[in-house]
Formats: C-alpha cells, structure tokens, sequence
C-alpha cells in the first residue's frame, strides 16, 4: 500500500488521537506584570521571589510567562489558574552543568504563582540577561498528531524488517495489517506532532517518550506548553533542543521542564 492510502485507511485512528493546540499570537513588548508572554518581565511576590541559578548563582532570564486563566476556552481550564513561569539561565559558563531533566532545578526553574497584590519592583542588575520581550495577545488553533515514537502505545505498532527494507503496520483496533517498502511509508508521514512554540497538542519528542512521573502521587504528567530553540525565545537548548512544560492533572501546582536535542 502506498502512503496515502495508508493514511486514509488509519483514518479513524488519526480522528482518535487528534488534538487541539494553539500557536502563540505575538506582538513585541513586554505588557504588564501579569500578561502573557516570552522574556521581559514577570509578576514578582514576596513569597514568588526572581529565581536565580543553582550552579552560577545569578538571576535567571524569563523565558515564559502564562496566565492560566486567559487560555482558550476549549481547554475548558484543563491547566487550572495562576501564572505558570518559566525562568532558564542563559549565562554561557553555566551550560554543560544539566537544565535539561524534569525536576532538576540547577539551570531552570518553572512554578505556578497566584498574584495576590502588586509586583514587586525588581531593580536591574547587571547580572541579570533581559532578552526582547514579546506579549502573547492570542491563540491560533490547529490539530496535532502524536510524533511517531508515541504511537506504539497508542495502539498503531510499526515492525521494521531491515534485512528485507519493509515495514509492517497493526492497529487492531481497525484490523488493519499491512506491510510495505520501508521508503514508501514513512512514519512521519501517518501522523506527526508540529514543531515550534505551541500550547498544549501533543509534544514534539526529539529523543523518544519523556513524559515525567508527578512526585506526589506517580502519575503521568501531561503537556502544557513547547518551547522550541531560536522560536520567540532567542536561545538554543543544546544543538536545536526542544523543551517542554509539563503538568500533573491532579496536582496542577506540580509543574515541571525538560528538553532534548539530537
């Protein structure tokens, strides 16, 4: 079978497993303290005080800023409330020294803070790296597909014979099974999740599934937000990284932030 007729006989499958995602509407600025937005400046509490880096001790650099409570409706307040926060250091000296495991907490920080008064002034500091602000002012919907290192699990299983060049595709559920040369059915071809910088859909794994376990009740965190190297945030997480901010569903203050890169 070639290509697109796999595609439309998967497409049941690919129904199931599409999910709504938004891409972020910018505008350069940095807004008010509480706005959405990539770098400038965040909302700053006494008891949310700037964090700084756990290896070279300076201020981390916003990268993102999230106010949950002003998401697209169709999310149906899935993330819960507050302003999710993403800090990273961009400092040269510190990269090498990890940042990109969930929960490590040496070169990032992400937290969920609920502004109860006005920000805190935070006076600039030569030590501290501000990047070009830019206020996100609204969402642009699409469908997402799974990245094809997700669909085993999903219940579309691809068995490679190199000797031979081919590839053999089940799903079950549809009591497809077929087999085809290797060059003629890509994987990335079914179903594959957009790159670049997106609110929830599925994430763009660039390694295999990385989905972190919440350390208060071991459940499977899902994805809140991507962040893509060179995107609205001018810095690279390692050759072209892509990170990704996860959330525990039960746990909506458990958040968490990793990447990886070829």
């Amino acid at each position: 079978m070639k290509i697109d007729e796999i595609v439309d006989s998967l497409a049941p499958w690919l129904a199931k497993h599409r999910r709504p995602a938004w891409k972020p509407v910018v505008v350069e600025g940095d807004g008010s303290p509480t706005a959405s937005k990539f770098c400038g400046t965040p909302w700053i509490g006494p008891d949310s005080p700037w964090p700084d880096c756990s290896v070279c001790n300076h201020p981390l650099s916003l990268f993102l800023q999230i106010d949950l409570s002003d998401l697209p409706g169709e999310l149906g307040g899935r993330f819960g409330t507050g302003l999710l926060q993403l800090f990273y250091c961009t400092r040269d000296d510190c990269q090498g020294y990890g940042g990109s495991e969930p929960f490590a907490d040496d070169l990032s920080r992400v937290r969920v803070v609920h502004p109860s008064g006005p920000s805190v002034a935070v006076p600039r500091s030569p030590r501290h790296k501000h990047l070009p602000a830019k206020q996100i002012v609204g969402w642009t919907r699409f469908d997402d597909l799974p990245t094809p290192c997700e669909h085993d699990e999903l219940g579309l299983v691809y068995t490679y014979n190199f000797e031979n060049g081919t590839l053999r595709l089940e799903c079950q559920e549809l009591n497809f099974d077929v087999t085809s040369r290797m060059s003629e059915c890509p994987a990335e071809e079914i179903a594959n999740s957009e790159p670049g910088d997106k609110l929830a859909g599925w994430p763009a794994w660039v390694q295999g599934v990385e989905y972190p376990s919440c350390p208060k009740c071991g459940g499977r965190m899902t994805h809140v937000f991507q962040l893509d190297s060179q995107n609205n945030v001018p810095f690279m997480f390692g050759d072209v990284g892509c990170g990704h901010i996860t959330q525990c569903p039960e746990h909506k203050e458990v958040v968490a932030f990793g990447w990886a890169c070829s």
